[in-house]
């Protein structure tokens, strides 16, 4: 018998016993932890004012949707990132993991993000949905799409 055709007779026995599923179970369970971390770790160096690492998560051509307007990384570093970095400084939204979709090496991560009322009048705060499109390579996980949409909350 040669190398290979023992190679998926083993395969072959390991997926009919329930073995070899639990790897590939497993291994995109690591991968979907690895995403979602990559996402936390980019709104924690948002929050943090750590544009350094905040900036090294993304990757080179990513793209940011938001507010009806498409920014290259170039435009976002430059025009938007200090923004988001004061505005999560002090933010009170709680963010909640909606989804994460792995296919191949691409993670889809989608949250939704709760703003509460300021207590200003008229304040009901606002609500976010976000969705972050991840790749992964030998360095881990980058960011290459992010796409945010807000609107004030309902009473």
């Amino acid at each position: 018998m040669t190398r290979l055709v023992r190679l998926a007779t083993l395969t072959a026995a390991l997926t009919l016993c329930g073995v070899a599923a639990p790897l590939s179970a497993q291994s995109n369970r690591s991968d979907s932890t690895a995403a979602v971390a990559a996402v936390e770790q980019f709104h924690a160096a948002l929050a943090a004012g750590d544009s350094v690492r905040a900036t090294a998560l993304l990757a080179t051509d990513v793209m940011v949707l938001e507010s009806g307007a498409i920014q290259t990384r170039a435009e976002y570093l430059g025009h938007h990132l200090g923004a988001d970095m004061a505005a999560s400084k002090d933010s009170k939204a709680v963010r909640s993991l909606v989804q994460v979709r792995l296919i191949g090496g691409t993670a889809y991560v989608v949250s939704k993000s709760v703003t509460p009322p300021s207590g200003a009048e008229r304040s009901n705060g606002s609500e976010m949905a976000e969705l972050m499109v991840l790749s992964k390579d030998a360095s881990g996980w980058s960011i290459r799409a992010v796409h945010w949409s807000s609107r004030r909350r309902r009473a």
